[in-house]
């Protein structure tokens, strides 16, 4: 089996949702320096996507790092829609302690507590949609800036 730019995507992307569980499932809290983790994967993955093809032109470099980033954006857009939907009642949770602090601070921004309600069921419908399209503009950023980084890297090292 060839390990072409989109199959090492692929392997980077399991690697990330596996880490993901693996944290989930310790219990890690989100907000711990352990979530990075996911990233310098994601990371590596593209470097090792783009290195095979040391020598190439940046585009032939950009490519193999596009093929990468976009498969593992997919899975891990892919992951958040099924996180999200089997954990209802935590984002029900958020959404309920956003409300709270809300109508703590309703005076202050002119916001009666019908309107504060309306907001709550707003962002409920959607934010299974709000957090999967954060998901994909992210990792498509991310995979956009390390894939120029590494390519224009390994493109400048070739004339020199």
């Amino acid at each position: 089996m060839i390990l072409n730019a989109t199959r090492k995507g692929l392997i980077t992307g399991i690697l990330m949702v596996l880490l993901g569980l693996l944290l989930l499932w310790q219990q890690v809290p989100t907000n711990s320096a352990l979530q990075y983790l996911v990233f310098l994967i994601y990371g590596a993955g593209i470097v090792w996507a783009v290195y095979s093809q040391k020598g190439a032109a940046f585009g032939v470099l950009f490519n193999q790092g596009f093929r990468c980033f976009v498969v593992v954006a997919l899975i891990m857009a892919l992951y958040t829609f099924i996180y999200f939907q089997a954990n209802g009642k935590m984002i029900d949770r958020e959404i309920e302690a956003t409300k709270q602090e809300r109508l703590k601070t309703a005076k202050d921004y002119n916001r009666t507590p019908d309107e504060i309600e309306q907001e709550a069921k707003t962002t409920r419908k959607y934010y299974v949609p709000i957090m999967v399209s954060q998901t994909i503009f992210q990792y498509l950023l991310i995979g956009v800036i390390v894939t120029v980084t590494a390519a224009g890297t390994l493109s400048l090292s070739k004339k020199n």
